[in-house]
């Protein structure tokens, strides 16, 4: 299979547009058509692909061979265009060679696009493979990509992610108290969170944050008593406060942040604005 950069011939496909109306069309007109040109460009067939359209060249391949050319493309630097990605997240037979994929041993990017197109075709086949993603030795970006899709999956991990947790360290800790965040009222989530929220007071915006999501109201006894707290920054009150409000109550107390340097950021903002 040819590794052909698609994004140049359209590069081409528009030079050529350019070139034969010259004085014809405004360069804002041009601008402006580009996605129907894009279109247009998509079925026309081309000699620099065997004879076929962008968009039937990609389609004779397999979802093994396609996910290969991916991989290759990265490797080479050449531009991934929108056909190819479209040809692997557009067959639900393809799923199964993406997942096939993720062992572990690929770069950052390939394993990125791969995981985004589980993420486009809905992928449920995935889930415990994310989950692995993000308990072991991943990188920031896929453990943060993984997770998000898991929070919005988070009654289907739930129990799995129970079960990691008291094993997992103090960073995996807290992207499995962000899935736990998407879950349904639970006393064992309720508990975990709260005692996270307790045991990191230096990350009150992010743990706040996850008992927000989680909206069980049972938690605003916690937040008010953390916001109560005269040492903690104007950052953390603003963010407590609203998750105070996210859960039914409200916090009316005037506090003085005059001294806060973050405070007084935003207040010159303001006044400058």
């Amino acid at each position: 299979m040819k590794i052909i950069d698609i994004d140049s011939l359209f590069d081409e496909y528009i030079s050529d547009y350019v070139y034969k109306n010259i004085g014809k069309v405004k360069p804002e007109e041009i601008e402006n058509k580009i996605p129907t040109l894009y279109i247009e460009f998509g079925k026309t067939k081309l000699e620099k692909l065997d004879g076929h359209s962008p968009e039937e060249y990609y389609r004779a391949y397999s979802g093994e061979q396609l996910v290969d050319c991916l991989k290759e493309h990265l490797e080479k630097g050449v531009s991934v265009s929108d056909f190819l990605c479209e040809a692997i997240t557009e067959n639900a037979d393809n799923e199964g060679a993406l997942i096939n994929r993720l062992d572990g041993e690929n770069d950052e990017e390939f394993t990125l696009y791969i995981m985004n197109m589980l993420v486009e075709m809905g992928s449920k086949k995935c889930i415990n493979r994310f989950l692995e993603m993000v308990v072991f030795d991943y990188s920031e970006p896929i453990k943060e990509l993984a997770t998000e899709y898991l929070k919005e999956r988070a009654e289907t991990v739930k129990e799995s992610v129970l079960v990691q947790f008291s094993e997992s360290s103090k960073q995996v800790q807290e992207y499995l108290c962000e899935i736990l965040s998407g879950c349904k009222k639970d006393d064992k989530v309720f508990d975990i969170l709260i005692e996270q929220f307790a045991k990191n007071q230096d990350k009150i915006p992010i743990y706040a944050s996850y008992l927000a999501k989680f909206g069980d109201e049972r938690a605003l006894p916690f937040l008010m008593a953390a916001i109560e707290d005269e040492k903690i920054s104007y950052a953390d009150f603003e963010e407590l406060r609203f998750a105070i409000e996210a859960l039914g109550g409200e916090y009316n107390k005037i506090r003085d942040f005059s001294k806060d340097k973050t405070y007084h950021k935003i207040k010159t903002k303001q006044y400058k604005s």
